[in-house]
């Protein structure tokens, strides 16, 4: 005696999963993300739910999925229809509608305007860029010219600054000479 598995499929999950994925061939989308979600909805693995469906209920259902895939083929004609319509306002508030072939022409129209305006753009910053450059490169011969100006007064300040302590060496020695003598005349002189 053979037994029952105790998750075998019922026939409510087989109608669930058919559901699923006729829906889903009907919408456009691929069996494989009827599969995940009837997963989902049935706690089982997508695997489990794609071999259920190409072992047993695709068989059953062939009127089914070839009925979903001419609706879906309707359906995405009806979509093209409506894409290639476009109602828009003008100016006056006036609604009008263009077909996709015109809505084009003036879309492209309306884009090589906007590039032509940012390529105006575009040229007048690369000539403000090239003059500011040019600023940028006075400014830099300007700070090379005062940074070696500056190198030349610290070197005379420096060596004025030397000239200045010599300067003061040569007075303090002077005054103690000058210190030294008048003593020595007060030693010599007789009175």
């Amino acid at each position: 005696m053979t037994a029952a598995r105790q998750d075998a499929w019922t026939s409510d999950e087989d109608l669930v999963l058919a559901e699923l994925v006729l829906a889903y061939i009907r919408e456009g989308n691929t069996q494989l993300q009827a599969f995940e979600e009837a997963g989902r909805r049935l706690k089982r693995t997508a695997a489990a739910c794609g071999f259920r469906w190409n072992s047993n209920i695709r068989k059953k259902y062939k009127e089914g999925i070839e009925l979903a895939k001419k609706q879906r083929n309707t359906n995405k004609k009806e979509k093209n229809v409506e894409a290639k319509e476009y109602v828009y306002q003008n100016s006056d508030n006036r609604k009008i509608s263009m077909d996709y072939d015109s809505i084009v022409l003036s879309d492209a129209i309306q884009f090589f305007q906007k590039l032509e305006n940012e390529l105006a753009s575009t040229e007048r910053y690369k000539q403000e860029n090239e003059i500011l450059k040019n600023e940028v490169a006075v400014y830099k011969a300007d700070k090379e010219e005062a940074l070696k100006a500056l190198e030349e007064m610290t070197k005379e300040f420096i060596q004025l600054k030397d000239e200045y302590r010599s300067l003061i060496v040569l007075l303090d020695k002077a005054r103690k000479m000058a210190g030294e003598l008048s003593d020595a005349e007060k030693i010599n002189v007789p009175l």
